[in-house]
């Protein structure tokens, strides 16, 4: 019997067995499995406190990407950078590729629940509901019902017209981080893309809503940036929910909590384009994700076709007309700076009213350029 051709049940009662194993090491969240090799016995890990790996984390980089194997001497190396001592366990069978054996893959998809990836560069979204606090329960809850449609509506809208997007999201309370689980530079701007398609959608059901206070006004924060990825393991074997934390997450937070009802902010940031292809900056990427919205045909909302979308970055307009973005200086409650864009969305529909989201420059009080 072969790899492909195991019967879903074993495989299923193998990761079980797996996730058992490293559901102890984790020891109910304070340590973090760094790396996993296949040895004579069984397995050999690396398992380390979460406090030390944050700690030094500059140090030891390598051990947080996104695969947990480490072939040959690379698990040796990481346990010398970590000073800490690989754990061999006994399995009942060994991992390989062969007949009878632990599929890597399989074992693989059991480790990554319990270390903690640091991602470099990747699109994250906060979006907080205006007057959240100040609404009744029952409303609160029409309210956080309506976004979860309309994120749920636009993954399955995106995924249709070939962006590659899946969407993990984490509450805030009164809204949510959103990101894309695939990671890279097409999957940013798909990200940004779905997000077009969300804002289009949120506008649409604020338009036909018989009931004004179950679809609310938002505020919405865009950028690109680093972050930690970690999950919630539960004992019994499935996963309690991703979330991240790091320096996007608290840029979209910071800039957030001074932006205005229905203002869309775009964080000021540098993201490579690829190897020896140099970086793009907010400005460039926005254009990059209005020429991937451009090729979407078909896109409907309410049975309309939607024959335009235009995604920018807003400024005061310029004597020929055109508008240069104006870059944002917002100083946070703790003394520090962050820079963003006013962003604007336009969606033009062959039948009724456009979709105009986000406020235009003139409407902004007060934005203190660079």
């Amino acid at each position: 019997m072969t790899a492909e051709s195991r019967h879903p049940r074993a495989d299923e009662g193998l990761r079980q067995q797996l996730h058992g194993i490293f559901y102890d090491l984790w020891r109910f969240g304070s340590h973090a499995l760094v790396g996993w090799r296949p040895s004579r016995l069984g397995i050999e890990i690396i398992t380390v406190p979460k406090a030390r790996l944050f700690a030094d984390h500059g140090r030891h980089l390598a051990v947080f990407g996104e695969s947990g194997l480490m072939a040959g001497g690379a698990l040796d190396e990481a346990a010398r950078l970590l000073e800490a001592q690989p754990v061999e366990l006994r399995l009942e069978r060994p991992i390989g590729p062969g007949p009878g054996e632990i599929p890597y893959a399989l074992v693989e998809q059991a480790f990554q629940l319990f270390t903690v990836a640091k991602t470099q560069h990747r699109a994250v979204l906060l979006m907080d509901i205006v007057g959240f606090s100040k609404a009744a329960p029952e409303q609160q809850a029409a309210q956080l019902t309506s976004l979860e449609f309309s994120l749920n509506l636009a993954e399955e809208m995106a995924r249709a017209h070939g962006l590659g997007v899946s969407f993990r999201r984490t509450t805030t309370g009164d809204g949510f981080y959103v990101w894309n689980e695939r990671s890279g530079l097409r999957a940013d701007i798909d990200f940004f893309c779905a997000v077009a398609i969300f804002q289009i959608l949120f506008a649409a059901l604020r338009r036909t809503a018989t009931d004004a206070g179950a679809v609310p006004a938002l505020r919405l924060c865009l950028s690109i940036g680093s972050h930690f990825l970690y999950h919630q393991p539960r004992k019994d074997g499935s996963d309690g929910g991703a979330f991240i934390v790091g320096d996007v997450t608290i840029q979209v937070a910071r800039l957030i909590g001074t932006a205005l009802p229905e203002q869309i902010l775009v964080g000021d940031f540098r993201r490579p384009l690829g190897l020896g292809h140099g970086l793009c900056d907010s400005e460039t990427f926005l254009r990059a994700v209005s020429e991937r919205l451009a090729t979407l045909k078909e896109l409907r909302v309410l049975g309309y076709r939607i024959d335009r979308v235009s995604f920018y970055l807003t400024g005061p307009r310029e004597a020929d007309g055109r508008h240069a973005p104006v870059l944002i200086t917002i100083t946070d409650k703790h003394g520090f700076e962050h820079r963003c864009y006013n962003a604007k969305l336009n969606a033009f529909a062959e039948q009724g009213e456009p979709y105009y989201c986000g406020l235009q420059h003139g409407e902004l009080a007060s934005p203190a350029p660079v």
